[in-house]
């Protein structure tokens, strides 16, 4: 391969170099999932406790057939075969958007690749003058794509409604409040109820990225549509509905207006047509209520133990469970010593939290049994040292 020159070989040797003199530097680790809650690395298995797979819903536990017995026909592996606007979206996109609008109530969905892409594309409506107001611990996705835009980009601190309604009072500008249902490092929520009627006093556009909520949090699991009516909802399916892809929820104005403006939309790949059909059978699995009890249940007990040790858990009832660290050689070190126990916790560390709030997301599945949840404060107890 052709050497790269030299200043490029020497901003790729400086990044690494940096990085690592910081704690921060990022390796990929090959791993096989073989259960909800296990997976194999290098030959070991681990109790795992990292996966967004909430419901466990990225295995096919032989449901699916009883509840669709078309499930064997829509296997088959089937792509789109182009945009969606060229000759890409086709009957099992329509049953998918269909299905989302009466398990929400929203009139209108528009299905994307990702969850990125879905977050990037509302801000193809906005224009210079506009504002964006975002929670301070928003996604960056939505960090990105305010900055992409023509609006200008304010965020707030952390759930502050105060503030948010002084910066909503001090112009009339258009204006599109972004946050999200849970908070995808602190498990904590949003007050949605607050936001959104907030905005509607002051005439904003209100926005939720229900990514870490959808098909955990509501009576029903179906997250923010349950708490709050948003102008504008994210919803993706990489997390409770362990697949990938995601979708915007909104009304029909709306949907529209962004499917004529997100480029994102108009020049990717449709979503596959497989993908597509596995979602709707994995919506009806979401809808059970007892994996949902189970997962409920699990986190109470860990957090109950884990109260009991001393340590200072952050406020979320969700199965994102946070142990704050502080500095990203102490999380580390604590993720290396629960690895060598053969459990699977990894540390993250700044940019995605902030510097100082080093940690281990702690995440529960409805896999997990209550016997894994002993394993995990029994290794912390011996391990951790406690703040």
């Amino acid at each position: 391969m052709t050497p790269l020159s030299e200043p490029w070989q020497s901003r790729a040797e400086g990044v690494i170099q940096e990085r690592q003199a910081q704690d921060l530097l990022r390796r990929r680790r090959c791993v096989e999932f073989t259960s909800p809650r296990t997976l194999i690395c290098d030959g070991r298995t681990y109790l795992q406790f990292a996966s967004n797979d909430y419901l466990g819903l990225a295995f096919d536990d032989g449901e699916l057939t009883s509840l669709s017995p078309e499930r064997t026909e829509s296997a088959r592996r089937r792509g789109a075969g182009g945009s969606a606007l060229i000759c890409g979206y086709q009957p099992a996109h329509q049953r998918l958007e269909q299905a989302l609008c009466e398990a929400t109530g929203f009139e209108a969905a528009l299905l994307f690749s990702s969850g990125f892409a879905a977050n990037a594309a509302p801000f193809a409506l906005c224009r210079a003058g506009d504002r964006i107001l975002a929670d301070k611990l928003v996604h960056a996705s939505v960090v990105d794509g305010a900055q992409a835009s023509e609006a200008s980009l304010r965020r707030f601190p952390h759930n502050d409604m105060a503030t948010l309604t002084r910066w909503l009072e001090a112009s009339d500008s258009p204006t599109m409040v972004v946050s999200e249902s849970v908070f995808s490092m602190d498990g904590d929520q949003a007050p949605m109820a607050d936001l959104v009627a907030l905005c509607r006093r002051h005439g904003a556009l209100s926005w939720l990225d229900d990514a870490h909520g959808f098909g955990v949090i509501g009576k029903h699991g179906l997250g923010a549509s349950e708490l709050a009516r948003p102008d504008l909802l994210t919803i993706t399916f990489g997390k409770a509905l362990g697949a990938s892809g995601a979708a915007l929820l909104g009304s029909r104005g709306l949907i529209e207006a962004i499917l004529q403006s997100a480029r994102h939309y108009i020049f990717s790949t449709a979503m596959p047509v497989d993908l597509a059909d596995h979602l709707v059978f994995q919506l009806k699995r979401a809808a059970q209520p007892g994996p949902r009890q189970h997962l409920a249940d699990l986190i109470a007990h860990f957090r109950r133990g884990a109260r009991a040790q001393g340590w200072s858990l952050l406020d979320s009832e969700t199965p994102i469970q946070p142990l704050v660290l502080g500095g990203s050689d102490a999380a580390l070190a604590l993720s290396a010593a629960l690895e060598a126990e053969g459990i699977w916790c990894p540390a993250i560390r700044p940019p995605t939290v902030p510097r100082g709030q080093a940690r281990l997301r702690i995440v529960f599945n409805a896999g997990h049994r209550a016997e894994d949840v002993d394993r995990l404060l029994t290794a912390l107890a011996v391990l951790g040292s406690k703040p």
